[in-house]
């Protein structure tokens, strides 16, 4: 396998500042979204880019930012990365267009669909899996680079020795995620913030619910936790650390996450990442605490490794953290009053200064966080501009910010608390500094060659390859003495202060004794650096061919649709049992573990059911067995939850793609079902009429729509279960407290969302309503969809029934779709509700 020398460090940037501070921090590449249409003419956040919310980059100068970061020897990668609906297509050209023109060196791509018009329609711009695509394993990298993926971001999710194993397995490029905020969930797979907020992820506008306190609800009841509210709000990741050993596999991209972030963030987490990779090379010295601090200092909910050392459930959520927090500088002893101040005692494990913010952190959900910017220090009486680290210091917080009387009284003790600085002016102030220093030149290595009486050529070559070359105005003349030579030559060359090149090497090739006028020279100079210019820059061709003739293109593979019927999703055998006795025409079986799975697959189809299984919705290096053991039972069907099992052979066994892939339009419908797949579940990113639209088509009959479910939220390797009932870091160590006790998280509204482990232990949080598109059920069956399909999460035998009858009553014409929905008190709607899918006006 080949592996890349030398990682890029890949900077965030959601603003202009943001994107010259990754260049002069020493990024080597730089990704970041646009806002309005690709024509410029429209100032609405793009529907494409998955952090609506930053001020992002005009399409129209796009071309602009293009040859800025390619003249300092930077790449620039356009972030594309959302699902999109059919009627978005034309946009989504246009958008793919306006990056090849302008010379973007890759789209960051989620959709299956876009990454086809992609390659349709600009072959030669390269493209690179997003994250959103779930890729944890050499088979998803592999899904991907079949559809023109030249590099894949791995999810977060993924461990070293998991990176080992896809690197083992493949030649494409890997990206790692290696610093700035971890979402709980695995990217492309929540359904939280469309589900609660109205606001989805997958389309650029996540709410954060993650960030949200909860309350843990064991077996019908309240579990004291302490202060810890922050249950899905993990730290953030810092892996400098860990950057010789994704060197070492060969890792082809280190990516700082940030785009909301400000650019002494990203040029001090740049700084941080181009000097440890230097380090890992062997050449520069490894970053110091200090320059990691300055990072962490611009923003942190606490930092470390993610799961890049594995999982850890007792470390990555605290339960205390939801928002920066910065770096911890100490501890509270108590408050008082002080020389007419009001003021908290601080024991210092940092320096404090006058200026900085602070923070002394509350209980429960942040209550009684005491915060401000500190206006005077105290030590043993004196006031001082700085406070050293090691003793007690008083701390007051200026006129305006009074502390609460409950605190001063002595009611409520603020004795052990930690104290975080918030807000470093004087760190900040030092970063910026030094990016002002340390302007981004790329060394050119120019040579001067000719003969006497002939005009002379003048060329250079730069670092990342870009050549030119420019005749000398005037000819070369004999010198009868001091002839041209290097040193000179150097002298009248090194005249680059206003360009973004820096001299490096000087040769010459002269047939004798020679001089150029340095008029000549100069003008010369400033027309090879003009011709460097533009040879840094490339944009890509396009095709004509139009997305509208893609999208007609776009039909079923002709083979016979799958058999229609009611299908229901079963966690237990007394649900399948109840199921079928309801008139199920199958059932998938997805149980926590696969004793029972086996027993109750045997049991069933031994009873002549239609028995069809449901492997995990992610797959790992070395999970390949769970799908093996699955289809070893004989089942009907299985589910294909993730992109790499899109490339598995079933002979004999028809695969139906679940609402995982995230198929949002015909597109990516052909896709999924040209790689064998006998339906297709649409993704829950659609509202009513974004489904009908899609299905009003021949995909129809290759359809298998959810109409019955408690929402899917967060899907997250992180195991809430074992992190609150047990001591143990991974599944070997916890005592599997899943098996005995039924948890839910009580949200702000008082809902309790109910939390289940899969046999992957990985923890799905479902929503505490079940929806119901029963409404939609007639006009999709008339329009040609046959097979829906149930899915159930806690009911009994009893309510499993009662949910197959009602559903199996309303597509044999019994009863009508409110009567559905008022008998089974569900919220009307396929998904979420209609609309929720607008991107956030930010």
């Amino acid at each position: 396998m080949m592996r890349s020398a030398r990682p890029e460090v890949l900077a965030p940037a959601g603003d202009r500042a943001a994107l010259e501070a990754a260049v002069r921090g020493g990024a080597d590449a730089v990704y970041f979204g646009l806002r309005g249409g690709a024509s410029g003419a429209s100032a609405a956040p793009s529907p494409f880019n998955a952090r609506a919310r930053a001020a992002n980059f005009d399409a129209a100068e796009l071309a602009e930012t293009m040859r800025f970061l390619h003249a300092h020897g930077v790449k620039g990668y356009v972030t594309l990365n959302t699902l999109v609906f059919d009627d978005e297509l034309p946009a989504v050209r246009a958008a793919i267009e306006a990056c090849a023109a302008a010379g973007a060196d890759a789209i960051i791509v989620q959709d299956l669909g876009v990454m086809r018009i992609a390659r349709a329609i600009a072959p030669g711009l390269p493209i690179h899996a997003s994250t959103q695509m779930t890729c944890t394993d050499a088979a998803g990298v592999e899904l991907a680079r079949s559809l023109g993926a030249a590099r894949v971001i791995l999810a977060r999710e993924l461990s070293l020795d998991d990176i080992a194993a896809i690197r083992r397995a493949t030649d494409v490029e890997l990206e790692v995620f290696v610093h700035g905020a971890l979402c709980i969930a695995y990217s492309g797979q929540c359904l939280t913030s469309e589900a609660i907020g109205g606001r989805s992820a997958n389309r650029g506008a996540c709410a954060q619910a993650c960030r949200l306190p909860y309350r843990l609800v064991v077996d019908g009841a309240l579990r004291d936790l302490g202060d810890a509210a922050y249950l899905l709000s993990p730290e953030d990741l810092d892996a400098t650390d860990v950057i010789p050993d994704l060197v070492a596999l060969g890792v082809a991209s280190v990516k700082i996450e940030g785009r909301l972030k400000g650019p002494e963030y990203v040029g001090a987490t740049a700084r941080l990442y181009r000097a440890a990779i230097d380090a890992a090379l062997g050449e520069g010295a490894v970053p110091g605490p200090a320059d990691r601090e300055a990072a962490l200092q611009a923003f942190s909910r606490g930092s470390g490794p993610g799961f890049l050392r594995g999982v850890d459930h007792q470390r990555l959520v605290d339960g205390r953290t939801c928002d920066h927090r910065g770096l911890e500088v100490g501890e509270a002893r108590g408050a008082g009053r002080r020389r007419g101040h009001e003021v908290v005692v601080v024991r210092a494990a940092r320096p404090l200064a006058r200026g900085e913010g602070i923070l002394v952190e509350g209980s429960f959900a942040g209550e009684g966080e005491i915060g401000g910017r500190i206006w005077g220090l105290w030590i043993d009486g004196r006031e001082v501009e700085r406070a050293p680290a090691g003793g007690d210091v008083d701390v007051w917080l200026g006129p305006d910010r009074r502390l609460p009387d409950d605190v001063l009284r002595g009611t409520r003790s603020l004795r052990g608390r930690r104290v975080f600085r918030t807000s470093d002016p004087a760190a900040a102030r030092e970063v910026r500094e030094a990016l002002d220093r340390a302007p981004r030149r790329v060394a050119i290595d120019v040579r001067l060659e000719g003969r006497l009486g002939e005009r002379p050529r003048l060329s250079a070559v730069a670092d990342g390859g870009a050549a030119a070359a420019v005749e000398v105005d005037a000819p070369l003349g004999r010198a009868d003495r001091s002839p041209l030579d290097e040193a000179t030559l150097r002298r009248q060359l090194d005249r680059l202060g206003d360009t973004p090149f820096v001299l490096r090497g000087v040769g010459l090739s002269l047939d004798g004794p020679a001089l150029v006028p340095p008029s000549a020279l100069n003008r010369a100079r400033r027309a090879l650096v003009a011709a460097l210019l533009e040879a840094s820059h490339r944009a890509h061709p396009c095709a004509a061919a139009p997305a509208e003739d893609l999208v007609a293109g776009a039909v079923p593979p002709a083979v016979e649709p799958p058999p229609p019927g009611l299908f229901v999703l079963c966690r237990n055998v007394a649900q399948a049992r109840a199921a079928l006795g309801a008139g199920a025409s199958g059932v998938y079986l997805d149980f926590l573990e696969m004793v029972g799975l086996g027993a109750a697959a045997r049991e069933l189809i031994a009873a002549g059911a239609s028995v069809a299984v449901a492997p995990p919705r992610i797959r790992k290096p070395g999970e390949e067995k769970i799908d093996r053991y699955l289809l070893s039972l004989g089942p009907a069907a299985i589910l294909v939850r993730s992109l790499g099992a899109l490339l598995d052979t079933t002979p004999g066994v028809p695969r139906i793609g679940d609402f995982s892939l995230n198929v949002t339009n015909k597109l990516a419908a052909r896709e999924v079902l040209s790689r064998g797949l006998a339906a297709f579940t649409p993704s829950f990113d659609l509202d009513a009429a974004q489904l009908e639209a899609l299905l009003d088509s021949p995909f129809a009959p290759f359809a298998e729509v959810v109409v019955h479910h408690p929402m899917p939220l967060f899907h997250m390797e992180h195991c809430v279960i074992a992190a609150v009932l047990s001591e143990g870091k991974d599944h070997r160590t916890c005592g599997r407290p899943c098996e005995e006790h039924a948890l839910s998280l009580r949200d702000r509204a008082g809902m309790d969302h109910p939390l289940e482990a899969d046999v992957g232990c990985r923890n799905t949080v479902f929503h505490a309503a079940p929806q119901s598109a029963a409404h939609l059920v007639p006009r999709l069956a008339q329009g040609g969809v046959r097979r829906f399909r149930i899915e159930l999460v806690r009911e009994d035998a009893e309510g499993a029934r009662r949910v197959v009858e009602a559903y199996r009553r309303l597509l044999a014409g019994e009863v009508a779709p409110a009567e559905v929905a008022r008998g089974l008190r569900a919220e009307g709607s396929y998904g979420v509700v209609r609309g929720s899918l607008r991107v956030l006006q930010a």
